[in-house]
């Protein structure tokens, strides 16, 4: 039988700012062109595939004070890019995740005299959308930690690419390294990712052309005088 999952625990990291607590729906759409290749004496219409496309779109309540939802659609509307996030049954180590560089394209409020003030947002993927696992679950981590790893069944056969987002920071002169290591035997690992050290709520998405090993894991090394991060970390091979 089929296993099937509630929407309810969706997960929605743009840039440094989990939006799930403001969102009531949140939509991926993945497409690929295709290009037509027929020609004289063909019985049927051949195609060779084109670029891949994506783009996300999410609604639910305005919200400006915590989290404030409503500077961070305002900064991506027509911006360079930010990290994106999005995971339909949660975040938690090993469930699937899509992510990649979004650019806002809309942002809609709405509001009624008897109702709650809506919004409705729309994204394009910049470059690819990976489709990965959650290594990290968004929570705080005060001290160092390696994280059980995730196995992916194969080795990856077109490079990879991580996610990282820090949605609080806090202590004297906090400092996070975090990276993605993998493994052939999820004995021995190696580094694969090192995400740019972290010293405030941020996020970053890194690739690598190097073909990544079966087994992955992130890792998180947390130093300064009584340092607090929040973090989300994805991982997808290419």
């Amino acid at each position: 039988m089929p296993t099937f999952n509630h929407g309810k625990n969706a997960v929605v990291l743009l840039d440094n700012t989990n939006l799930s607590t403001t969102l009531t729906d949140a939509a991926l759409s993945l497409t690929a062109d295709v290009a037509e290749t027929s020609t004289f004496t063909a019985t049927s219409k051949t195609y060779v595939a084109g670029l891949k496309d994506g783009t996300a779109t999410l609604s639910g309540y305005f919200e400006s004070s915590s989290p404030d939802s409503d500077a961070e659609y305002l900064a991506q509307l027509g911006g360079s890019g930010a990290a994106f996030s999005i995971a339909p049954i949660g975040y938690t180590r090993g469930n699937a995740v899509s992510f990649g560089t979004t650019i806002g394209t809309s942002y809609d409020r709405s509001a009624d005299v008897g109702g709650v003030v809506s919004v409705a947002v729309a994204f394009q993927f910049d470059g690819d959308a990976y489709n990965g696992k959650s290594m990290v679950a968004p929570a705080a981590f005060t001290s160092t930690s390696t994280e059980t790893s995730v196995d992916f069944g194969a080795a990856g056969t077109n490079g990879g690419g991580a996610v990282l987002h820090v949605t609080a920071a806090s202590g004297s002169s906090p400092t996070l390294d975090a990276k993605i290591q993998t493994s052939t035997d999820n004995i021995s690992f190696s580094d694969y990712i090192t995400f740019t050290q972290a010293t405030a709520a941020t996020s970053e998405l890194k690739t690598s052309a190097v073909n990544p090993a079966r087994y992955a894991r992130a890792v998180l090394t947390i130093g300064g005088g009584s340092p607090s991060f929040t973090v989300a970390v994805g991982f997808a091979q290419g």
